[in-house]
């Protein structure tokens, strides 16, 4: 496999794998939602084409809502460890988002998009004033990693957000028009059911 230089897209497949990858000894495996990310995981497949010049494969899962994206390579699950995403079950070992990423803004903005992308979401944020209720869009990736949650908040701070973190919820949240608006515009998404549901402005209810 290529072993390509840190750069955005790479930064992007690790926010990717953080969210829906799972690393084996002899796999890199991802796993995301056949009804509303399929365009997103072909996306994905390129992406690995790109990166490593490497084939994966795409199965559906019977009677599950699901898809898997699969990459057979030792050889690159020991390169991608290297490079700091972590074998086996994830929250046994506290993801952190790698030092190479933090360090660059560039990297970080891809980063960001590609864990969104997999396990973010825009949805509508009630409020009440004065018993009118309110409706507006909210930004929200949920993590059960508490570091990666901290890490998430911290980016975006530095990249001149203003996240919420709610560990109850175990969510870094962003509630202001503005941000999300400057997050669209600036960071993106490579997932058309992000900014289908950002543009269309009715979304759905948060499950």
């Amino acid at each position: 496999h290529k072993k390509p230089k840190n750069s955005g897209p790479l930064a992007e497949f690790m926010g990717i794998l953080f969210g829906d990858g799972h690393l084996s000894d002899y796999q890199i495996l991802i796993t995301t939602n056949s009804e509303t990310d399929i365009e997103h995981a072909f996306y994905v497949k390129n992406l690995i084409k790109k990166l490593f010049h490497l084939n994966s494969t795409i199965t559906f899962k019977k009677n599950e809502k699901a898809i898997n994206i699969i990459v057979s390579s030792v050889n690159l699950v020991k390169w991608i460890s290297t490079k700091g995403m972590i074998k086996g079950n994830k929250l046994d070992n506290e993801l952190s988002v790698p030092i190479w990423i933090t360090k660059n803004d560039t990297y970080k903005k891809n980063f960001i998009r590609g864990l969104f992308d997999t396990d973010g979401c825009i949805y509508v944020d009630k409020h009440t004033v004065n018993n009118k209720i309110y409706k507006n869009q909210g930004w929200v990736i949920t993590s059960y990693s508490s570091q990666l949650r901290n890490d998430i908040f911290t980016m975006l701070k530095k990249l001149g957000y203003s996240p919420t973190l709610r560990e109850t919820q175990k969510s870094v949240y962003m509630r202001k028009r503005n941000d999300i608006a400057k997050y669209f515009k600036e960071i993106g998404t490579s997932n058309s059911k992000h900014f289908k549901r950002y543009k269309n402005g009715r979304v759905p209810k948060r499950s």
